[in-house]
């Protein structure tokens, strides 16, 4: 069964507890998209710039565990993220291309939001408002 991303849930049970703005985490992702060993590294993400120190020395780390996938969580207390985690992301994706262990997501975790690299987007879907119903709903009564 190949490597798959794992749930933002998932995601989220990782990396539980509090952790300081700019918190690195390493997901360890299995076959079949469970997370098998979070590592957290001493350094922190820059909220300014990223350089290729850290770049490097996270990608020692990940191709040292050599699992199948990995997710890169940033906490960020918004769930947004900044310069340096886009710059961050891609230095990894380039970086980690030519490994075996596939980057699925470098994902910011907030205490409300989360939002992912990959995706170029926030996770957390839309709520409906109380108030509105869909078209299907109104018309059916």
């Amino acid at each position: 069964m190949p490597a798959r991303h794992p749930s933002l849930a998932a995601v989220r049970r990782a990396c539980a507890g509090a952790s300081l703005e700019g918190t690195i985490r390493l997901l360890f992702v299995r076959d079949g998209g469970r997370i098998g060993l979070t590592q957290t590294p001493q350094e922190t993400a820059p909220a300014d710039t990223a350089d290729q120190f850290l770049a490097g020395y996270l990608e020692r780390m990940i191709t040292d565990v050599a699992a199948p996938g990995v997710v890169v969580v940033v906490h960020r207390s918004k769930g947004r993220p900044t310069h340096a985690d886009r710059q961050l992301w891609d230095m990894l994706n380039a970086r980690l291309a030519p490994t075996s262990t596939l980057l699925f997501d470098l994902v910011i975790i907030g205490t409300a939001k989360a939002w992912s690299a990959r995706r170029g987007k926030a996770l957390n879907p839309a709520r409906r408002s109380a108030g509105r119903r869909s078209a299907s709903r109104a018309t059916a009564r």
